[in-house]
């Protein structure tokens, strides 16, 4: 983390790695085969990070709106000091074939606790999603979670304030749709959502799908 702040993503080799680590470089690609894959490490660390604080957050109201604005305003909280090198991370990562894209099998296990922790975001609170929409909304909160990451890497405003209002405006809608998708007129719009839902997860690489 060192050397991509002070280096940047894309200077910083393998091997100035190894010397900063003090470990033989051949050794280092024994372990890591890429520098892509060093990163897969530090996504696991900022996971369970993020995940860890996010479960206190969680207990603090019952309201689907504050509880999507806390686990977010957590993740961009933990992420915080890595802002100045993360967009560079972003050519990497949308490339299908790197192991830094967020739908990749090497992230399997990561998407997956993802997708587990806005499933606990949204048990029990309020308002309730109905029972076929309850079972597909973690994946769709994520995916839209994953997108105002990408926001924040390359927001520059002060603080990336743009992406928090983004966030607050997102998560009032996030919610009012999901109250009004309990409605009896709604089940036409319920039908659509999961439709786009199934048609992005069958879109993914073949054995790249989440674990859910």
């Amino acid at each position: 983390m060192e050397l991509f702040l002070s280096h940047g993503y894309e200077k910083t080799t393998m091997r100035m790695i190894a010397d900063r680590a003090n470990v033989n470089a051949a050794l280092s690609y024994h372990y890591f085969p890429s520098k892509e894959h060093l990163v897969v490490e530090f996504y696991r660390s900022f996971s369970h990070e993020f995940i860890e604080q996010s479960a206190a957050v969680m207990e603090t109201s019952p309201k689907l709106e504050a509880r999507l604005i806390g686990v977010t305003e957590t993740m961009l909280g933990v992420a915080d000091p890595y802002h100045a090198f993360a967009g560079s991370l972003f050519a990497t990562a949308a490339s299908p074939s790197s192991p830094l894209n967020p739908f990749s099998a090497d992230l399997a296990e990561l998407r997956g606790q993802g997708i587990a922790l806005f499933a606990r975001a949204i048990d029990g609170c309020t308002p309730r999603a109905p029972e076929d929409l309850a079972e597909e909304l973690p994946f769709l909160l994520w995916t839209f979670n994953l997108g105002l990451l990408y926001c924040w890497m390359h927001d520059h405003s002060e603080q990336q304030e743009k992406t928090r209002a983004i966030l607050r405006q997102s998560a009032r809608l996030v919610a009012g749709l999901v109250r009004f998708s309990s409605s009896p007129g709604a089940r036409h719009f319920r039908r659509q959502l999961l439709s786009i839902s199934n048609l992005i997860r069958s879109s993914l690489p073949r054995g790249a799908e989440d674990p859910a």
